[in-house]
């Protein structure tokens, strides 16, 4: 049983038949709870309630959000090329290539490579 120390929804007015449900912001006593229930989002993905699709992200500090954020369009390139790739905690591109692991900590490394290797 996970303990949630506290949860509210974000303001935005009531929600109506056809728009998204609003975000709701948890936070659970234990990280070990968030982890799990991300995993199993993930695993369990899509999940469906009323015909809605919810989606399960962690909060990161605005900063960790952005150094992850910039890593968008590497991860839509490589995604178009079938190539798998991870986004490791805080921002750190992971990209497996012909069984081969290589990081990254900027997008710039990840672009430089990219044109190296032809992809």
């Amino acid at each position: 049983m996970f303990q949630i120390e506290r949860a509210h929804r974000i303001p935005g007015g009531k929600s109506t038949p056809g728009k998204p449900p609003r975000a709701i912001l948890m936070k659970l006593l234990l990280s070990m709870d968030r982890d799990t229930i991300l995993r199993r989002a993930r695993e369990c993905s899509p999940i469906e309630h009323q015909g809605t699709k919810l989606l399960f992200f962690p909060d990161f500090a605005r900063e960790t959000q952005e150094k992850r954020r910039s890593f968008m369009e590497i991860k839509k390139h490589l995604a178009t090329k079938d190539i798998k790739y991870s986004l490791l905690y805080p921002a750190k591109l992971r990209v497996i290539y012909n069984g081969t692991s290589h990081f990254f900590e900027k997008p710039e490394q990840a672009r430089d490579w990219i044109e190296r290797m032809g992809i």
